[in-house]
């Protein structure tokens, strides 16, 4: 299921989108989703992570309990492989 936007962007932008869309020979839409995905993406991350450290500190500071360095190194190893995953697909 498709839904329609109605976007407000400077002239620029519009030309520069325009341009790109003819030489890709595809719609704006298109060209745009292709764009906007991986950016939304990368945010939802961004916000994800976020929101488990906002999580985990709380619940450190009501209870005290804390994780190892081993749990925190597994963590950021973990978030590393997620933003290479997304920094990939922003190259595609």
């Amino acid at each position: 299921m498709t839904r329609q936007l109605n976007l407000r962007v400077n002239n620029d932008f519009a030309e520069r989108l325009e341009k790109l869309s003819r030489r890709l020979g595809q719609p704006m839409s298109t060209v745009l989703e292709a764009i906007g995905t991986p950016a939304i993406e990368a945010q939802e991350s961004d916000f994800q992570f976020e929101e488990k450290a906002l999580a985990a500190w709380e619940n450190y500071q009501l209870n005290g309990v804390h994780v190892t360095d081993t749990t925190i190194d597994a963590l950021f190893t973990d978030a590393l492989k997620q933003a290479t995953i997304v920094a990939e697909k922003r190259t595609k």
